[in-house]
């Protein structure tokens, strides 16, 4: 919390908190709540602190440790942008939904939850004040299905093979967007007005940029970054 909060607006952060944990305990998955500056959390529900095996104190105290400590950096660089956006817009009728990688301790396995933030209340000038998250297990043998599964995967294949796809130019992007559509070189040489020889020497380059030999690693670049 910040330190210039007045005592009325301390008091109805209390009893927002205290109306959330009367219910808390009835909702599913975990439910966090944090302040605005800092994102420090305010407060969490029991299963989320018997899962990090923490207390609400030892949360507080660490900070914005508490992220490098329990959370997947590359997940929350993906997030973070886009839940500061919704908080910069200053709207209640927003959420950000996203996937995210939770352990216990630094080297523990990583466990997935898809978890859902949006506006919890605002101060007495109408600013952003907290957040709510809830964020929701997700169990890879019973309850996700092979399109949550898929989507998993791919967002794991894009962030392995980032620097790969950027080294590409955009003319060999459009050459690979067009062999993951199946089309000849002599097709593509036609679409893009260039020789069967230079559609070749672009498909060469591809496989040695992407590390890709198949076709099969050809398409499943061009489907991951979004060319078809």
């Amino acid at each position: 919390m910040t330190p210039q909060i007045s005592p009325n607006l301390q008091l109805r952060i209390d009893e927002k908190i205290a109306e959330l944990h009367r219910i808390a305990a009835h909702m599913p998955g975990v439910i966090i709540v944090h302040s605005i500056p800092g994102f420090r959390v305010e407060y969490m529900s029991e299963p989320g602190l018997a899962n990090l095996d923490t207390t609400i104190e030892k949360l507080r105290a660490m900070g914005m440790d508490y992220y490098a400590y329990y959370f997947n950096d590359e997940d929350a660089a993906d997030y973070i942008p886009k839940v500061a956006a919704m908080i910069g817009r200053n709207s209640f009728d927003e959420q950000v939904s996203f996937f995210q990688q939770v352990r216990r301790f630094p080297g523990d396995t990583w466990s997935w939850y898809f978890s859902t933030t949006r506006l919890f209340l605002q101060d007495e000038a109408g600013q952003p004040l907290l957040t709510i998250t809830t964020a929701l297990p997700i169990d890879p043998l019973q309850h996700v299905t092979a399109k949550v599964s898929r989507l998993l995967d791919e967002t794991n294949f894009v962030r392995s093979h980032q620097q790969r796809f950027e080294s590409l130019t955009e003319r060999e992007r459009e050459v690979l967007r067009l062999l993951a559509m199946s089309f000849s070189a002599a097709e593509i040489a036609d679409r893009l007005v260039i020789s069967v020889h230079t559609v070749e020497t672009h498909r060469k380059n591809l496989r040695k940029k992407l590390q890709a030999t198949t076709a099969y690693e050809i398409n499943r670049f061009a489907s991951a970054f979004n060319l078809i």
